[in-house]
Protein backbone atom coordinates (compact mmCIF):
# COMPACT_ATOMS: atom_id res chain seq x y z
CA UNK A 1 0.00 0.00 0.00
CA UNK A 2 1.60 3.58 -0.97
CA UNK A 3 1.17 6.11 1.58
CA UNK A 4 -2.30 8.49 1.30
CA UNK A 5 -3.54 5.40 -0.26
CA UNK A 6 -7.69 5.87 -0.16
CA UNK A 7 -10.31 3.58 -0.89
CA UNK A 8 -13.97 2.51 -0.87
CA UNK A 9 -15.82 -0.80 -0.40
CA UNK A 10 -17.48 -2.55 -3.59
CA UNK A 11 -20.94 -4.04 -3.16
CA UNK A 12 -18.82 -7.58 -3.73
CA UNK A 13 -16.44 -6.35 -1.09
CA UNK A 14 -13.19 -5.51 -2.70
CA UNK A 15 -11.50 -2.39 -2.24
CA UNK A 16 -11.20 0.18 -4.95
CA UNK A 17 -8.65 2.49 -4.60
CA UNK A 18 -9.79 6.60 -4.60
CA UNK A 19 -7.16 9.11 -6.86
CA UNK A 20 -7.32 12.14 -5.62
CA UNK A 21 -8.36 13.99 -8.56
CA UNK A 22 -11.73 11.72 -7.62
CA UNK A 23 -11.83 12.53 -4.62
CA UNK A 24 -11.65 16.37 -5.30
CA UNK A 25 -14.83 15.72 -7.40
CA UNK A 26 -16.54 14.13 -4.41
CA UNK A 27 -15.50 17.21 -2.61
CA UNK A 28 -16.97 19.81 -5.30
CA UNK A 29 -20.32 17.82 -5.17
CA UNK A 30 -20.30 18.03 -1.46
CA UNK A 31 -19.65 21.40 -1.66
CA UNK A 32 -22.14 22.18 -4.18
CA UNK A 33 -25.22 20.25 -2.14
CA UNK A 34 -24.21 22.33 1.05
CA UNK A 35 -25.15 25.51 -1.49
CA UNK A 36 -27.69 24.58 -3.57
CA UNK A 37 -29.55 23.16 -0.44
CA UNK A 38 -29.14 24.76 2.64
CA UNK A 39 -32.40 25.49 4.63
CA UNK A 40 -34.40 23.75 2.48
CA UNK A 41 -33.31 20.11 2.17
CA UNK A 42 -36.83 18.44 2.18
CA UNK A 43 -36.93 20.25 -1.23
CA UNK A 44 -33.45 19.56 -2.53
CA UNK A 45 -32.43 20.26 -6.00
CA UNK A 46 -30.32 17.61 -7.33
CA UNK A 47 -29.72 17.68 -10.80
CA UNK A 48 -29.41 13.91 -11.68
CA UNK A 49 -27.21 14.68 -14.95
CA UNK A 50 -24.30 16.38 -12.48
CA UNK A 51 -24.56 13.61 -9.43
CA UNK A 52 -24.49 10.54 -11.43
CA UNK A 53 -21.63 8.82 -9.02
CA UNK A 54 -22.61 6.39 -6.69
CA UNK A 55 -22.62 8.23 -3.19
CA UNK A 56 -23.45 5.62 -1.57
CA UNK A 57 -20.10 3.40 -1.87
CA UNK A 58 -18.28 6.37 -0.69
CA UNK A 59 -19.96 5.59 3.02
CA UNK A 60 -17.01 2.85 3.15
CA UNK A 61 -14.09 5.81 2.21
CA UNK A 62 -11.30 4.93 4.37
CA UNK A 63 -7.29 5.22 3.88
CA UNK A 64 -4.01 5.12 5.90
CA UNK A 65 -2.92 7.53 8.48
CA UNK A 66 -2.56 10.22 6.20
CA UNK A 67 -6.47 10.63 5.40
CA UNK A 68 -7.05 12.14 8.43
CA UNK A 69 -10.25 11.95 10.92
CA UNK A 70 -11.84 15.42 10.04
CA UNK A 71 -11.65 15.20 6.54
CA UNK A 72 -12.91 11.39 6.50
CA UNK A 73 -15.58 12.98 8.89
CA UNK A 74 -16.14 16.34 5.60
CA UNK A 75 -16.46 13.41 3.33
CA UNK A 76 -18.45 10.90 5.32
CA UNK A 77 -21.00 13.59 6.57
CA UNK A 78 -21.45 14.62 2.93
CA UNK A 79 -22.21 12.02 1.46
CA UNK A 80 -25.06 11.56 4.27
CA UNK A 81 -26.76 15.28 3.61
CA UNK A 82 -25.78 14.08 -0.43
CA UNK A 83 -28.32 11.16 -0.25
CA UNK A 84 -30.45 13.04 2.19
CA UNK A 85 -30.87 15.13 -1.03
CA UNK A 86 -31.00 12.69 -3.11
CA UNK A 87 -34.01 10.88 -0.95
CA UNK A 88 -36.03 14.16 -0.99
CA UNK A 89 -35.73 14.64 -4.66
CA UNK A 90 -36.76 10.71 -5.37
CA UNK A 91 -39.84 10.78 -2.96
CA UNK A 92 -41.17 14.06 -4.49
CA UNK A 93 -43.00 13.05 -7.17
CA UNK A 94 -44.74 16.15 -8.27
CA UNK A 95 -41.53 18.05 -8.82
CA UNK A 96 -38.83 16.00 -8.30
CA UNK A 97 -36.54 13.62 -10.20
CA UNK A 98 -36.43 9.36 -9.52
CA UNK A 99 -33.09 10.19 -11.89
CA UNK A 100 -31.12 10.77 -9.18
CA UNK A 101 -31.04 6.79 -7.73
CA UNK A 102 -31.32 3.50 -9.95
CA UNK A 103 -34.61 2.44 -8.98
CA UNK A 104 -33.00 -1.13 -8.94
CA UNK A 105 -30.43 0.32 -6.58
CA UNK A 106 -32.54 1.19 -3.91
CA UNK A 107 -31.62 -2.15 -1.48
CA UNK A 108 -28.14 -1.87 -2.09
CA UNK A 109 -28.38 1.80 -1.30
CA UNK A 110 -30.33 0.93 1.51
CA UNK A 111 -27.80 -1.42 2.70
CA UNK A 112 -24.84 1.05 2.93
CA UNK A 113 -27.08 3.61 4.62
CA UNK A 114 -27.61 0.76 7.51
CA UNK A 115 -24.17 -0.57 7.36
CA UNK A 116 -22.38 2.73 8.12
CA UNK A 117 -21.28 3.31 11.24
CA UNK A 118 -22.49 6.56 12.62
CA UNK A 119 -20.28 8.50 14.77
CA UNK A 120 -22.26 11.11 16.19
CA UNK A 121 -26.03 11.84 17.08
CA UNK A 122 -26.12 13.90 14.59
CA UNK A 123 -25.51 11.23 12.19
CA UNK A 124 -27.81 9.20 13.86
CA UNK A 125 -30.74 11.28 13.29
CA UNK A 126 -29.54 11.72 9.69
CA UNK A 127 -28.94 8.48 8.76
CA UNK A 128 -32.03 7.39 10.30
CA UNK A 129 -33.85 9.46 7.96
CA UNK A 130 -32.01 8.65 4.95
CA UNK A 131 -33.19 5.54 5.69
CA UNK A 132 -37.22 6.46 6.12
CA UNK A 133 -36.38 8.10 2.63
CA UNK A 134 -35.46 4.77 0.91
CA UNK A 135 -37.89 2.64 2.49
CA UNK A 136 -40.72 5.55 1.02
CA UNK A 137 -38.73 5.18 -2.01
CA UNK A 138 -38.70 0.94 -2.30
CA UNK A 139 -42.26 1.31 -1.71
CA UNK A 140 -43.58 3.73 -4.15
CA UNK A 141 -45.63 2.37 -6.50
CA UNK A 142 -43.85 1.99 -10.20
CA UNK A 143 -47.22 3.24 -11.52
CA UNK A 144 -47.21 5.90 -8.99
CA UNK A 145 -44.17 7.02 -10.31
CA UNK A 146 -45.71 8.43 -13.11
CA UNK A 147 -48.35 10.17 -11.57
CA UNK A 148 -46.83 13.56 -10.60
CA UNK A 149 -50.47 14.22 -8.14
CA UNK A 150 -48.68 11.22 -6.22
CA UNK A 151 -47.27 11.82 -2.86
CA UNK A 152 -46.57 8.72 -0.57
CA UNK A 153 -48.24 8.71 3.07
CA UNK A 154 -45.07 8.76 5.04
CA UNK A 155 -43.72 12.21 3.11
CA UNK A 156 -45.03 14.00 6.06
CA UNK A 157 -42.63 11.83 8.71
CA UNK A 158 -40.07 12.48 6.02
CA UNK A 159 -39.89 16.10 5.86
CA UNK A 160 -40.48 16.52 9.92
CA UNK A 161 -37.62 18.50 11.01
CA UNK A 162 -35.04 17.78 7.99
CA UNK A 163 -33.84 20.93 7.88
CA UNK A 164 -33.65 20.74 11.72
CA UNK A 165 -31.46 17.52 11.48
CA UNK A 166 -29.60 18.54 8.54
CA UNK A 167 -28.01 22.01 8.42
CA UNK A 168 -26.29 21.76 11.58
CA UNK A 169 -24.26 19.39 9.26
CA UNK A 170 -23.74 22.08 6.93
CA UNK A 171 -22.95 24.90 9.25
CA UNK A 172 -20.42 23.09 11.25
CA UNK A 173 -18.70 22.74 8.25
CA UNK A 174 -18.68 26.25 7.15
CA UNK A 175 -18.02 27.61 10.84
CA UNK A 176 -14.84 25.12 10.76
CA UNK A 177 -13.45 26.75 7.72
CA UNK A 178 -14.14 30.35 9.43
CA UNK A 179 -11.87 29.43 12.27
CA UNK A 180 -8.96 27.97 10.38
Amino acid sequence: MKEGYKFIIQPDGSEREIDWPELNHLKKDILWIFDENYGDLGNAFVPSYSFSQRYWEYLTLDGDKWFYEEDKAFYHRGLLIILLCCCSEYIDIPTGSQEVFPRQDLPIIAKYVEEYNSKSKEEILLKDKILLGLNIAQSIPEDDLKNKEYVHPKVGEYHKDINEIGNPIIENYFKSILEK
